[in-house]
C-alpha cells in the first residue's frame, strides 16, 4: 500500500502553510528541507531529492543514482537510471495533488562470490496521479498505470523472463471514525507471461490472462502507526537504541495494539497455464485469500485457496479417471484463538533489543504459551471441498494440537457427501478398467453404513478422534480399535 513513500511525501506537506496559489522559491526550499529531514546528511547534500517551483506545481526530482555512488561496481552495476520527476500542488481544501509520468529501461549486474546475475527492467510508460491527505499521511485516492512491464534475470542457476502487457492500480482511504481509516486497494495486471530455464535446460512457460489483487484494510488506527514509523525513521541509522529509546519503542508498540479491525486480501489468476516438458497444466481460475481480525487476543488468521476447472495434459491420466478430476477444489482454514496482544506485550516487556537473542530460551517458551492459551493451537477447517460431475465432498470442523506435547491432538470434523450413490455407481461401472475403483466402491459402501442424513439430503459423518486416537463416527465407536 506504499505507506512509506506516501509518508515521506506527506511528512513534507503536513506542516506546509502555502496556499493553493502560492508556488514560490521559498516554498520549494521549505518542502525540500522537510523531504530531506529524515535522510542521512550525505544523501541530502548529494541531491537525492530536489524541489523547485514550477508554474502551477512544485517540481520534485528524485535521483536514484545518488544511492549507488558508494557501491562497489564490481559487486553491483546498473545503467539507464535517470531522475524521476513528480509534480505536487497545494489545493484549496488543504489536500495536495500529486502526479508523475515516467518510463524505465535499466540493465545491471550483481556479483555474489563467483556467481554473476544479469538483470533488466523496462516499463514503457508509468503514470501516477493522486490526492494526498496530510493528516492521514497517506493517499486519499490514487491511480497508477503502467504499459508493457518487462524483466529478465540470467544467472548460472537459471534464466527468467517475465512480462505484463499492462497494469492498473487504485487506492482509496476514507475516514471510518475520527481515529480510524479504511483503506481499499485494487490492482489488475493483464497479459502475463514468464519463461524459466534451469541449468539442465528444462523450460517452464507460465501464462495468465489476468492477475488481480484486492486488499481491504479496515479500522486502521492511523496516528499510532504514524508515531511508530516516525520513530523508526528517526533511529534507522543507529546500531543500538538507548535505554530511554527502547522504552519509547515499547510504548509505541503497545499503543498500536490491536492496530486494525480487519484485513482481507485476495489474489485471483485467470486462465492460468503452466507448460512443462510433460505437457501443459492449468486452471480456469486460481484464487488465494488471507484474512485476519487484528493484533488482539482471541485473534483469527485465515487462509484460502480455490482452483476452478484444473486441467492436465492430454493422456496423462486414463480416460476412466476423466470424470473423477475435480471441477472445483477449495481449501479454507484458519488458526483460531491466538492471543496476539498478550503475546506481543510479553515480548516487548521482556525483550532486549541489543542482545543477539532478544528473549532467553525460557522467555521464548513462555511467550509461546501466552500466544497459544492452554498450550493449544486450534486449526479450523472453514471449508475443504472437492466437486466434479460424479462426486461432491466437503468437510468442516477443527483440529486442536498441543505443540509442547508431541503427538497430542484431537479432531472433530463433519464430512458431507452429495449424490453419494452416483459416486459409488461411477466407481462400480469403471471397476473393470481400474481395479482400484472396485475396492474404493466397496469401502464407500461400508462407510455408508455409519452415515446419517443431513437436513438437505446429503450423507453426513461426524468424525471425532480424541487425544488417545480413539475414533467415533456419528457417536459410535469405530470397530476393531485397540
Amino acid at each position: 500500500m506504499r505507506l512509506v513513500p506516501a509518508l515521506l511525501l506527506s511528512t513534507a506537506l503536513v506542516t506546509q502553510s502555502v496556499q493553493a496559489a502560492d508556488i514560490s522559491h521559498q516554498g520549494a526550499q521549505e518542502l525540500e528541507q522537510k523531504f530531506t529531514a529524515y535522510l542521512p546528511e550525505t544523501l541530502a547534500k548529494a541531491g537525492l531529492i530536489k524541489v523547485r517551483p514550477g508554474t502551477t506545481d512544485y517540481e520534485l526530482t528524485f535521483d536514484p543514482t545518488v544511492l549507488l555512488r558508494d557501491i562497489d561496481p564490481k559487486a553491483f552495476s546498473i545503467s539507464g537510471l535517470k531522475p524521476l520527476l513528480s509534480l505536487i500542488r497545494p489545493m484549496e481544501d488543504g489536500l495536495w495533488h500529486f502526479s508523475q509520468t515516467a518510463d524505465l529501461d535499466v540493465k545491471g549486474q550483481v556479483t555474489a562470490g563467483t556467481d554473476t546475475t544479469d538483470f533488466s527492467y523496462k516499463i514503457d510508460a508509468l503514470r501516477a496521479e493522486g490526492i494526498v491527505d496530510p493528516d492521514l499521511l497517506y493517499f486519499k485516492s490514487a491511480e497508477v498505470t503502467a504499459d508493457s512491464i518487462f524483466m529478465t534475470s540470467n544467472s548460472p542457476q537459471q534464466s527468467i523472463e517475465a512480462r505484463f502487457s499492462a497494469m492498473t492500480s487504485t487506492v482509496n482511504a476514507t475516514r471510518a471514525t475520527p481515529q480510524t481509516v479504511d483503506i481499499r486497494s485494487n490492482t489488475a495486471m493483464t497479459g502475463f507471461t514468464e519463461t524459466i530455464i534451469d541449468p539442465a535446460k528444462t523450460k517452464i512457460d507460465i501464462s495468465a490472462g489476468s492477475v488481480t489483487a484486492d486488499v481491504a484494510f479496515n479500522g486502521l488506527v492511523y496516528r499510532p502507526v504514524q508515531d511508530l514509523v516516525f520513530f523508526v525513521l528517526d533511529n534507522a541509522k543507529k546500531e543500538k537504541l538507548l535505554p530511554t529509546e527502547q522504552v519509547r519503542l515499547k510504548s509505541l508498540v503497545r499503543a498500536n495494539l490491536p492496530m486494525f479491525e480487519n484485513l482481507l486480501e485476495s489474489i485471483e489468476v485467470a486462465n492460468l497455464k503452466v507448460g512443462t516438458p510433460t505437457g501443459t497444466y492449468g486452471a480456469e481460475t486460481l484464487r488465494y485469500t488471507i484474512d485476519t481480525n487484528g493484533l488482539k487476543d482471541d485473534a483469527k488468521v485465515g487462509f484460502g485457496v480455490t482452483i476452478d476447472k484444473p486441467a492436465l495434459p492430454p493422456g496423462l491420466v486414463p480416460d476412466a479417471f476423466a470424470s473423477a478430476l475435480p471441477e472445483t477444489v477449495t481449501t479454507r482454514i484458519s488458526l483460531d484463538n491466538i492471543n496476539l496482544a498478550s503475546g506481543i506485550t510479553y515480548f516487548i516487556d521482556h525483550a532486549n533489543f541489543d542482545a543477539d537473542k532478544p528473549l532467553t530460551d525460557e522467555q521464548s517458551a513462555q511467550a509461546g504459551r501466552i500466544f497459544l492459551p492452554g498450550g493449544a493451537m486450534t486449526i479450523k477447517y472453514d471449508e475443504v471441498s472437492a466437486r466434479s460431475a460424479v462426486y461432491d465432498f466437503s468437510l468442516s470442523g477443527t483440529t486442536t494440537v498441543y505443540p509442547e506435547q508431541q503427538g497430542c491432538q484431537n479432531t472433530d470434523i463433519t464430512l458431507y457427501a452429495k449424490d453419494f450413490d452416483k459416486t459409488v455407481s461411477y466407481l462400480q461401472q469403471n471397476a473393470a478398467t481400474v481395479p482400484e475403483f472396485g475396492q474404493a466402491a466397496f469401502m464407500l459402501l461400508m462407510v455408508k453404513g455409519f452415515a446419517k442424513q443431513a437436513p438437505d439430503g446429503r450423507q453426513m459423518w461426524n468424525i471425532v478422534v480424541d487425544e488417545n486416537k480413539k475414533v467415533k463416527i456419528n457417536g459410535q465407536d469405530l470397530p476393531f480399535q485397540p
